[in-house]
């Protein structure tokens, strides 16, 4: 009975070290693997219908700019801009853009961000950036969150070049 006791107290000693020098040893593999690549639940990818249903269903303060289809939305104190992409019949969401308010210190606000989309921070000289997803870049300047699809982006750079 008391090689149980020793054995158990053993067992507990050993996961406590364990979280102690690594935290996400408790958490499940399937969250491990899960990357958060929205800003507001706006992601690039999702077409402007998707994106307008979003608007209706959070009760978001949205406009659309005339003849466009960009939203500009007030969202807990961000000015929030979503691009979509004007020459494809669905218009897929290109680019979401979060100018913050009042974002704190530069530090704590990367770390915030790379906790939230569980991805490593890099600085370069415009701020940070982090891959977040299959494609999607997200930057920081210390003011703005720039999410950004970099295949449609670079496909619309083209575009314009041509013209």
């Amino acid at each position: 009975m008391k090689v149980a006791i020793v054995v158990a107290g053993l067992i507990v000693v050993v996961v406590a070290a364990l979280v102690a020098i690594q935290p996400s040893f408790l958490k499940p593999a399937s969250l491990a693997l899960v990357k958060k690549s929205d800003i507001f639940g706006f992601s690039p990818g999702m077409t402007f219908e998707e994106a307008s249903k979003l608007v209706s269903q959070r009760h978001y303060l949205c406009r659309q700019s005339r003849g466009s289809h960009t939203l500009e939305c007030d969202i807990n104190g961000a000015k929030v801009t979503i691009d979509s992409d004007e020459a494809d019949a669905r218009h897929p969401i290109w680019r979401v853009n979060a100018t913050l308010n009042n974002p704190g210190a530069e530090e704590a606000a990367v770390k915030s961000i790379s906790d939230q989309f569980n991805a490593q921070a890099l600085k370069d000289r415009e701020g940070w950036t982090w891959i977040v997803g299959r494609g999607l870049k997200l930057s920081y300047d210390g003011l703005a969150l720039n999410l950004v699809d970099e295949a449609a982006a670079a496909r619309l750079r083209k575009e314009d070049a041509k013209r």
